[in-house]
């Protein structure tokens, strides 16, 4: 039996260390670069990141308790749903700022975060699973 609440806090650690690794590479990079603007860019990247891998490790530990039968209809709604809210986050912030040049320096430091951690859910998650069907 899958201990659901020990893999939600193992993921929610994990993830935080990334996004904290994550962090501090861009402020390495804005510092050598003295692109002092990339800071307002990392943290709303940082911030997006922390806010839905906490909803969305919350969403998978309820769905996983409660019916785990339709986890993997969990895993593509619930990252259709993620990359619906990352596409409205750059939206927004394109019509706030207006410029080119910082428009394009958030959407690549935004799909980094994105990316990384797209990448490790998938990697996590397919874990998951591969335990839960050799424990079963």
């Amino acid at each position: 039996m899958v201990e659901y609440n020990k893999v939600y806090k193992r993921y929610y650690k994990i993830n935080v260390w990334i996004i904290f690794a994550l962090y501090l590479v861009g402020l390495l990079v804005a510092q050598v670069t003295a692109h002092s603007y990339y800071l307002n860019m990392l943290i709303i990247s940082a911030l997006f990141s922390l806010i839905t891998a906490s909803i969305y490790g919350g969403a998978w530990k309820a769905i996983a308790t409660s019916s785990p039968a339709v986890l993997g209809k969990f895993y593509l709604a619930g990252s259709a749903l993620r990359m619906l809210l990352a596409f409205l986050t750059i939206l927004v912030y394109a019509i706030i700022v207006k410029e080119r040049v910082m428009i394009l320096s958030f959407a690549v430091i935004f799909m980094i975060f994105y990316l990384v951690l797209l990448a490790f859910d998938t990697i996590y998650f397919s874990k998951v699973e591969k335990n839960n069907k050799t424990n079963n």
